[in-house]
């Protein structure tokens, strides 16, 4: 008796800790989304993600699903926190049309040869945990001094472009890509002095939260039953009882078991 009311004790702790469990959640993973801009003569430009050093752009922390915006401006094209830009605006009073304009969200994609060194540039430490397929993007606006500038929709290119690293790019206008020979934006219109920001929207990535599988009615209900079967208040009389002394035992502990696995194993990620 004083067994089967321990491990109804146990039984019933491992639920609880699993239905507590369910308030509680940890920061999601966050992923650097950045501008890379490079003007007609490559003189205003930031071609990497400020997390690795190398970026001056104003970037976004995507951490779920939502709309970000990344910028680039005339001070941040200039210096960022670690230093000057040694390509600086070298004098030029305002960029000049454009030759790169994407946005990229670094660290996000899983590479089947996942290269440390290479995804140094943007601050990427490990692997992406997304495939392609997982995001959709849609590029909401751009603006260059608080001005909207046009854009065709149809013909942004989205995903995995370059296939050699954990980047999702937003593409533009690139003159070494597809979108050069099929431009979403007239390159030659692009020019500002103050700002240029991209305004997008991401989905797939979920709520940015782990969180806690609650106990449902059929789980609590399950206990339940395997708090009876034990002894936790139930009817034990002889009628109910094996003939198998160790049975008994055996049953309850293995239930104990599965009910400590089921109250350990309950994180999952949450995913729409």
């Amino acid at each position: 008796m004083k067994l089967k009311k321990i491990i109804a004790g146990v039984a019933a702790t491992a639920l609880a800790v699993s239905t507590c469990a369910s308030f509680s959640a940890s920061a999601a993973d966050s992923y650097n989304a950045f501008l890379m801009f490079a003007d007609s003569q490559w003189l205003w430009q930031s071609m990497a993600a400020q997390a690795g050093g190398s970026g001056y752009g104003i970037d976004a922390e995507i951490t779920k699903d939502g709309t970000y915006t990344v910028s680039i401006t005339s001070d941040s094209v200039v210096k960022n926190e670690n230093g000057d830009n040694p390509q600086g605006i070298m004098g030029t009073p305002n960029a000049n049309g454009t030759v790169v304009f994407c946005v990229d969200i670094t660290g996000i994609l899983k590479t089947k040869e996942f290269k440390a060194s290479e995804e140094k540039k943007n601050g990427v430490t490990k692997n992406g945990t997304f495939s392609e397929k997982d995001i959709k993007c849609k590029l909401k606006s751009i603006k260059q001094d608080g001005k909207e500038l046009k854009f065709d929709a149809s013909k942004i290119i989205y995903g995995d472009i370059e296939d050699n690293n954990t980047n999702y790019r937003i593409e533009i206008y690139n003159e070494y890509g597809d979108t050069k020979n099929d431009p979403p934006i007239d390159p030659l219109s692009v020019a500002w002095a103050k700002s240029l920001e991209v305004t997008f929207s991401i989905s797939g990535l979920g709520s940015g939260e782990t969180e806690t599988k609650a106990a449902s009615n059929n789980d609590t209900a399950q206990v339940a039953a395997t708090t009876a079967a034990v002894g936790g208040g139930a009817d034990t009389s002889a009628a109910n009882t094996s003939s198998n002394t160790n049975t008994g035992a055996e049953t309850g502990l293995a239930l104990v078991g599965l009910a400590l696995a089921g109250g350990a194993i309950v994180l999952t990620k949450k995913r729409k």
